[in-house]
């Protein structure tokens, strides 16, 4: 079962839970050339792939989707997540990072991930977080590292990036 979390504010954002209501916009999102060619499946995703997806999502305990929206016009800013959520070991994987066109660019979603990996320290207990983007991707590898996560591995053309996060308990 999932569990809630309230609605938090980080600067000029505000993340909350993903909505079914939210599906459109986020599909929209992720199917904008320029944006699926960085996600592992570049394929164009159905309504009803996505639909089935949202599905799958809310069954998952270990899988949390935010939605960014701009704190003063309540406009979406793009999404962030959090899943492989591994109490045990105190880590999970962050990304299905996708902004909103008339956002790119403006340091929004770095903002939020920011937020999210405050999120993961204090609410969920982690200590660190891990990411994968692929080689080629040089903007958000560049972002990652200012981030501060380090570059562990390359697999098939996928770098895996992680970083501690107990600094923002």
């Amino acid at each position: 079962m999932k569990q809630l979390h309230p609605p938090f504010t980080s600067g000029s954002n505000r993340l909350r839970l993903l909505e079914e209501s939210d599906l459109p916009v986020t599909l929209k999102w992720r199917n904008r050339d320029g944006a699926r060619e960085h996600f592992k499946t570049s394929d164009v995703l159905t309504w009803a792939a996505h639909q089935q997806w949202f599905v799958r999502y809310q069954a998952k305990a270990d899988d949390i989707v935010f939605i960014v929206e701009d704190l003063g016009t309540g406009e979406r800013v793009g999404q962030v997540a959090i899943y492989a959520i591994d109490a045990a070991s105190r880590r999970a994987e962050v990304g299905r990072f996708v902004v909103a066109p008339e956002f790119a660019g403006q340091g929004r979603m770095r903002e939020a991930i920011v937020a999210l990996m405050r999120f993961a320290a204090n609410q969920l207990s982690l200590s660190s977080v891990y990411l994968e983007v692929f080689e080629t991707n040089l903007r958000a590898r560049r972002l990652y590292r200012a981030l501060g996560f380090v570059e562990q591995t390359a697999i098939d053309g996928l770098m895996r990036m992680e970083r501690n996060i107990d600094d923002y308990i």
